[in-house]
């Protein structure tokens, strides 16, 4: 611990500490860790202010509030799936919370066949606006990462043009900024044989013509709409505006004031990387916060460069490693715990 940070934590230490971890995919939501924080900020008798965090992947909707309303839609393959929607109401009108990852995640096409991987389709993305719009919605913010499709969005978008369009404007929050074409380089993550890139390629080129002919947008020349498999780049072919998944979540829980109202913030995610430097939470809450606050920084597993790195930007900043404090089984198998572990440590 350096000694700036430890004198953020003891005796003449003062809150409010925001507890705004990110998801450890695979092992635990945002939620679930902001839960185990808490229980430890709380038992030191700092008061606590607390925001479940999204780059706009996996988790997205956990960082909002608000009603929540199950639909049926169809799932990559077609089959049904149950998707959860968050409607939040404010005086402009109200607002639905999607994610892509619930609708044609990897999670409904864990270990897919070469066929299936060709064969995943987005439609249900497309059939889970219409739903938020039958709900009353009169505005989507739509986190999109985390898909198991590499369709370019194409069958997203054939959805919403047999229904006339974007039944209601549509902000689509991503977790990278990969142009149309970079989606290819995520398509092997999907289970997409590498003997069939070209088929993707060919794809793709035949849907950003179809895209550019039809709505004319070159989806290509759009950072973000690479993300989720294509779907971003559907979405703004049809008028939706893309935006970093971080921006969305910050913007829409007032987080810059949080954080200024905070002497001590704790966050982090399951992976710290050099992406962890940019545009994913830890990086993005770090270039908010003011120098005068600490940051602790709790992740699974991380490149030590880029801890290093991160450190020498923000030497306000702290990073604890689960897998380096309790080795890699029992820090994916008893996360919470370890989590717990470990903040409780840095209160010591």
């Amino acid at each position: 611990m350096t000694k700036e940070f430890e004198n953020k934590i003891g005796p003449d230490f003062s809150g409010p500490v925001l507890v705004a971890m990110d998801k450890f995919r695979g092992t635990a939501s945002a939620r679930q860790l902001c839960e185990a924080v808490v229980k430890v900020v709380a038992a030191n008798d700092y008061s606590v202010d607390v925001q479940p965090m999204s780059d706009g992947g996996e988790g997205f909707r956990d960082a909002f509030s608000g009603e929540v309303v199950v639909v049926e839609v169809p799932g990559p393959l077609g089959a049904p799936v149950s998707v959860p929607i968050t409607l939040s109401d404010s005086p402009s009108g109200r607002l639905a919370i999607l994610e892509v990852a619930e609708v044609v995640g990897r999670d409904h096409l864990v270990s897919p066949t070469r066929a299936q991987a060709l064969a995943a389709s987005s439609a249900g993305a497309g059939q889970l606006i219409l739903s938020a719009a039958r709900l009353g919605a009169t505005g989507i913010l739509y986190g999109c990462g985390g898909s198991a499709t590499s369709d370019g969005g194409l069958g997203c978008y054939q959805v919403l043009c047999d229904a006339g369009g974007l039944p209601v404007p549509v902000t689509v929050a991503t977790d990278v900024t990969a142009r149309f074409s970079g989606l290819r380089r995520y398509a092997e993550q999907k289970g997409v044989n590498p003997k069939d890139l070209g088929i993707i390629a060919q794809r793709l080129d035949e849907v950003r013509a179809l895209y550019l002919k039809e709505q004319g947008v070159d989806v290509e020349l759009l950072d973000r709409s690479g993300a989720s498999g294509g779907i971003p780049g559907a979405l703004a072919a049809l008028g939706g505006v893309l935006t970093s998944g971080l921006d969305a979540v910050a913007g829409s829980v007032d987080l810059l004031a949080r954080l200024r109202r905070s002497s001590l913030v704790i966050t982090g995610e399951g992976r710290f990387d050099e992406g962890s430097l940019e545009g994913k939470v830890t990086g993005g809450i770090a270039s908010l916060m003011d120098v005068g606050a600490a940051l602790l920084v709790v992740c699974g597993s991380a490149d030590k460069r880029a801890s290093r790195e991160f450190v020498a930007r923000f030497p306000h900043a702290r990073v604890i490693t689960l897998v380096e404090r309790f080795g890699k089984r029992r820090a994916m198998s008893e996360v919470l715990s370890c989590v717990e572990v470990v903040v409780a440590e840095a209160f010591d």
